[in-house]
């Protein structure tokens, strides 16, 4: 892949066209990438890219013309490219046209968009698919148009006005967390003969409201965790019930206080995946409740604040589509040429050298469109706009420890116990026309656009194993990353193990998730091809290019029920790292303390 600095505003007429008379129709021929395309496609799931026998390309491309840079005065066009067969090649890119193409004279150059249609799917298009937010100006004839109209960023899966207020429920809170919220504060608001449970002052009353409440702190707010929370409780009670030391009066309000949290624990029912907040596509970790002294109230956590040390759900996206792109130079002839026969005739072993060869032999001659054009082709393959990153993950033993002290327990893992159930990208920034980072450097306050994909897309079979191997958890597509800027990468696991064990916010209990944080470091990456300009190295992430990121669990002393501030420089990650950037080379991180 070749980095190219477009659309520089040095020259005094940049924001300036010349109108040319008589736009001239032709043949525009383009290829696009296979999915054998060594280490710059993304092709392993039908999702991230193709298959060779049923590519996912765009079905409309945008198409701006340029003069020296500049759009040309004709605005930009969708085009519906064309698949034209290049029978009896050895390669598997894939020739396309666009007949009776409109384009000024002087045109010298392209810039070319494609977003791929969605694959049929029963799932959530958004989850499954990916999706992302287009920004373009619905004119394109100024260089300012290009550079500051066209933009691209993440989808949030949460949106406040999604949810408007209803009887009961404050604007932008999903019924779900609503519906958690009310349970834990009915049990909160129990009466205990002349007062309520949250009220009242007697020691051993108000012992148990503190272990209810998490002594004020927040508490994992997902279905699973909500239930067994209540669960634990009422387990906790017992004990004073049956202890014969206990007064009468204080049996009857513990008891009562009981009746009222199995009622409420009957109330959340059957705990399934499409319980809260999966029902909304986030994590669990996404989902908070806290006790409000102020109005004697559960109430969701939103949003970060002061005295939460979570992270806002509006942070979290869908992963990023399958989306093509390229800024090339042109070829052009006064001819009619049959691409696709040229195609077939190739005599190279490199598919990178594959296009340039057709060029070259169709003798085109010319670098710009003039009044008698027939046939104008892009110089480059179009290329993938986006990044892949691929997670692999094992442990590396057959037992972990827990953050449990003055010793720590070991945790059993293998079989079936931890199945992997999505994984979060932080640190995602909007990209600009080039879908590179827009205007940002390492250090700057630029938090505020700052979004986490999210991506429960992950392998079935993907399990927390001691073995030889990492094992594939999943294939996600991402924007380009910042340079020089760090990236962490969080995975999400379930405990299936039937135990609970310690973790740094609290207990992981059977049937719940935790999550592990592990930083990818960007100083050591560099790209692949020795040819790139360095000033391209740096970044976890390239668009056209996979990032490999093999993770072993050494210990699940740092693990979270709900993780932090993602965007805190202080996260209890412990990694150690032993990269390598070179397409498909894997890099090696650790999670252990």
């Amino acid at each position: 892949m070749v980095a190219i600095a477009l659309l520089m505003a040095g020259c005094a007429n940049d924001d300036e066209y010349v109108e040319k008379s008589g736009p001239v129709k032709v043949e525009l021929a383009y290829a696009f990438p296979s999915p054998s395309f060594g280490n710059v496609t993304r092709q392993v799931s039908e999702v991230v890219t193709s298959e060779t026998t049923n590519p996912r390309r765009p079905q409309s491309l945008r198409v701006i013309p340029l003069i020296n840079n500049a759009p040309a005065s004709i605005d930009y066009s969708f085009v519906e490219p064309v698949y034209k067969p290049a029978a009896g090649n050895n390669f598997a890119s894939l020739l396309y046209r666009t007949r009776f193409f409109e384009v000024d004279p002087d045109v010298n150059g392209f810039l070319v968009y494609g977003s791929v249609p969605n694959l049929t799917s029963s799932y959530n298009t958004k989850v499954y698919n990916g999706s992302l937010i287009e920004t373009f100006p619905s004119s394109i004839t100024l260089v300012s148009d290009v550079q500051e109209g066209i933009s691209f960023s993440l989808d949030p899966i949460y949106k406040s006005e999604d949810y408007p207020a209803t009887t009961g429920k404050p604007e932008g809170i999903p019924a779900g967390a609503q519906t958690l919220a009310n349970c834990l504060t009915a049990i909160a608001t129990t009466s205990c003969e002349t007062t309520y449970f949250y009220s009242s002052t007697d020691p051993t009353i108000k012992g148990f409201f503190d272990l209810f409440t998490n002594e004020g702190n927040h508490i994992p707010g997902s279905a699973a965790n909500v239930k067994v929370w209540i669960e634990k409780f009422i387990a906790s009670l017992q004990p004073s019930i049956d202890d014969n030391n206990t007064s009468e009066e204080i049996k009857a309000i513990l008891n009562a206080i009981k009746n009222a949290a199995t009622t409420q624990k009957n109330n959340i029912g059957e705990i399934t995946s499409s319980s809260y907040p999966r029902d909304i596509h986030l994590p669990d970790g996404a989902a908070v409740l806290r006790w409000n002294k102020n109005t004697d109230k559960f109430e969701p956590q939103i949003s970060t604040t002061t005295i939460a040390n979570i992270n806002s759900m509006a942070r979290f996206a869908y992963p990023v589509p399958l989306y093509y792109f390229i800024r090339s130079d042109i070829k052009t002839s006064d001819n009619k040429i049959d691409l696709a026969e040229l195609y077939s005739q190739v005599n190279t072993t490199s598919e990178k050298t594959a296009w340039a060869q057709v060029l070259e032999n169709a003798n085109f001659n010319k670098t710009s469109v003039s009044a008698n054009t027939k046939a104008v082709a892009l110089t480059k393959p179009v290329q993938f706009a986006v990044a892949q990153l691929r997670v692999k993950i094992k442990a590396s033993s057959a037992t972990l420890p827990d953050a449990a002290t003055p010793t720590a327990k070991n945790v059993t893992v293998g079989g079936t116990n931890f199945p992997l159930k999505g994984i979060i990208v932080c640190d995602q920034r909007p990209v600009d026309y080039k879908f590179e980072p827009k205007g940002v450097e390492p250090g700057a306050n630029s938090d505020a656009n700052v979004l986490f994909i999210y991506d429960n897309q992950v392998e079935s079979n993907c399990y927390l194993t001691n073995q030889s191997e990492w094992l594939l958890g999943c294939n996600t597509l991402v924007l380009q990353s910042l340079r020089e800027e760090d990236v962490n990468i969080i995975l999400e696991f379930e405990n299936n193990s039937g135990s609970e064990f310690t973790c740094l916010d609290g207990i992981v209990y059977p049937g719940t998730r935790f999550y592990l944080i592990g930083k990818v470091d960007a100083s050591s990456y560099n790209y692949p091809d020795p040819n790139v300009k360095d000033e391209n190295s740096g970044q976890v992430f390239t668009k056209d290019y996979i990032t490999t990121v093999n993770m072993t669990v050494a210990s699940l002393a740092r693990a979270y029920n709900v993780p932090p501030n993602l965007l805190s420089p202080n996260l209890e990650i412990g990694v150690e790292t032993t990269p390598e950037w070179e397409g498909a080379t894997p890099t090696v991180i650790r999670l252990d303390n």
